[in-house]
Formats: structure tokens, C-alpha cells, sequence
């Protein structure tokens, strides 16, 4: 086949005037390239966590310290003012220990939940009853770290 690969060619350059002479076909065919496809990761990417850490209150601003240690109820208040609940229930639930048990941790998990914090309810619970005040700044500056600005409409019904 080599043979009449090169008697074919040599007729046609001798046909049309000339022109480069093949006298064998190439031997190897190109292989087409393989992309090979990315590995998948092994683990699941890691959950956010809170834009500042629980005693983080000290790097902020001073007057949110203060009004939240010394009447928590209005920032917790306009917290949960911000996540859709109504302003003067929770300031009313804040004022009282039992309820702020479970209505503290409630708000903490709708702030994990929206901001997709890794954590867990029993967490959100030993925060409440450990530090209260710590944790509800905490939220405060997740919250106003994502835009959102507390105390909106809460602080112009006065």
C-alpha cells in the first residue's frame, strides 16, 4: 500500500506541475487528548463562622457594649426585631430569666440558620446561660457585619 500511497502522489505532482512529494503516510494516528475531570473534594467545604468570636465585644464599638450590659433587653430586642419578630415581645422576654432560656437560643439559631454558622442548638443554650450578654452582642455584630442595621424601626417608634 506504501507504493501506491507514493505512485498516486508522484502522478498528481507530475499532473499539476509539481509540489512536495509524499511517499509514505505518517504511521501513527494523533491520540485525541483526555481532559482528565477534577477530583471531587473528600470532606464538604466548611460552614462559616460568627464574624466575631464570642468575647470579641471588646474589639467593638463601646456604646453597644454598654447599652447591651446594661439593658440587654434593647438589643436583643431589635435582634429579633431584624429576623422578623416582633420588637416588643422579645425586649418583654429578655427582662425574664425563664423564657430567656429558650426564646435567647431561638433567636441565636435563626441567625445560624440564616447565615449558615456552623453550631448547634445545645451550644446556642450554654451560651444563653452562661453569657447572655456576651452572645447577644455577638448577633448584633453578625448582623450588622451582613448590612442589616438594628434597631430600625424599633428606635423610631419612640
Amino acid at each position: 500500500s506504501t507504493t501506491s500511497a507514493a505512485v498516486v502522489s508522484s502522478g498528481i505532482n507530475a499532473e499539476y506541475g509539481g509540489g512536495p512529494e509524499f511517499t509514505t503516510l505518517p504511521s501513527e494516528t494523533p491520540q485525541p487528548v483526555v481532559e482528565e475531570a477534577p477530583a471531587e473534594p473528600s470532606e464538604p467545604p466548611k460552614k462559616p463562622t460568627w464574624v466575631y468570636s464570642l468575647f470579641g465585644c471588646f474589639d467593638m464599638d463601646i456604646k453597644l457594649l454598654g447599652l447591651t450590659m446594661c439593658c440587654p433587653c434593647i438589643t436583643f430586642g431589635a435582634n429579633a426585631e431584624l429576623l422578623g419578630e416582633d420588637w416588643m415581645l422579645y425586649c418583654l422576654f429578655c427582662m425574664l430569666p425563664g423564657p430567656m432560656c429558650y426564646f435567647g437560643p431561638y433567636i441565636r439559631q435563626k441567625i445560624r440558620t440564616t447565615f449558615e454558622i456552623e453550631g448547634s442548638d445545645e451550644e446556642d443554650v450554654l451560651t444563653y446561660l452562661l453569657c447572655p450578654c456576651l452572645a447577644i452582642i455577638q448577633e448584633t455584630q453578625q448582623l450588622k457585619s451582613a448590612g442589616m442595621k438594628p434597631g430600625g424601626e424599633a428606635m423610631n417608634r419612640a
